[in-house]
């Protein structure tokens, strides 16, 4: 059952980039940017506006997308553990809800403002890190509340500051050494979090990002407190230009990240710029 709706879920996706595209977006320079490089940015789509984003990582099932429902609400829609309960046994959907509200428009140096919240419980404990040197997992209650802010300094530059806070349940960090193991368990806990981004859109077809985090983000060790982290990369929008929807909407992020958890004195890096993710942005 669960791979049925997997496939006519991502069946559904793929008629709607031939058939359902307008040609409204054009390039990086003119698009929202919700999370680039992990960052947050204070802006919301477009009524009608989609964006369907895709690991390689979760093939063949769906990983995660972002709906305009208003021109000031955007639903960001976890898909993965919303049909398939992040494959835990029992394979109980996962409640997880993301929403960010548009609060302010900006006006010569006050920024754009929006409040983003993120709710999710898990069932069942879960490891989102099992390298040799880290063991991350979580259980329970999951709930992020942040005020996002984005300055847009010319046309090509903007900046974003994003600064709220963390509760989580059963957070567990251990860094797996049996000779000196060191090991972190947060039963219920509140973390401050901040972010700091920033993107240069350099052409229609790439843009240049870095974002510097404390606390938890949305892509990359999702939903984990307590972790400092630096990422930097590029996006790339190779097909902007072609006839054929499902190509003209293609988008590609690739990123560089260095993860330090302070708790157990280990990090998690991928250095160079990888393929973690595809997307494709688009207006009904």
């Amino acid at each position: 059952m669960k791979n049925r709706m997997a496939y006519i879920l991502i069946l559904f996706l793929l008629s709607t980039f031939v058939f359902g595209q307008s040609d409204t977006l054009k390039a990086l320079q003119t698009e929202t940017f919700l999370h680039p490089a992990d960052g947050f940015t204070a802006y919301t789509l477009k009524k009608g506006e989609f964006v369907y984003n895709q690991s390689p990582f979760t093939l063949p099932f769906p990983s995660w997308a972002w709906w305009g429902i208003t021109d000031n609400i955007t639903a960001e829609i976890d898909l993965l553990p919303l049909i398939g309960g992040l494959f835990q046994k029992p394979n109980l959907p996962v409640p997880s809800f993301n929403f960010r509200f548009k609060l302010l428009d900006q006006e010569q140096w006050i920024p754009s403002i929006a409040l983003e919240t993120m709710y999710q419980h898990l069932w069942n404990e879960i490891i989102q890190s099992d390298q040799p040197n880290a063991i991350v997992s979580r259980k329970g209650n999951s709930w992020y509340n942040r005020f996002n802010f984005s300055w847009r300094m010319n046309p090509k530059l903007y900046t974003h500051l994003s600064m709220g806070v963390t509760y989580a349940e059963n957070l567990y960090f251990s860094n797996n050494d049996p000779v000196h193991l060191i090991e972190k368990f947060y039963p219920k806990s509140f973390t401050p979090d901040i972010n700091l981004s920033l993107d240069y859109r350099w052409k229609p077809w790439m843009s240049l990002h870095v974002t510097g985090s404390y606390g938890t983000t949305f892509v990359y060790l999702d939903n984990i407190p307590r972790k400092q982290q630096i990422s930097y990369g590029f996006r790339m929008a190779p097909f902007y230009k072609n006839k054929w929807g499902i190509l003209r909407t293609f988008r590609a992020e690739f990123i560089g990240y260095y993860i330090h958890l302070p708790d157990i004195n280990e990090s998690i890096e991928s250095m160079l710029p990888i393929f973690p993710y595809f997307y494709w942005q688009w207006m009904f």
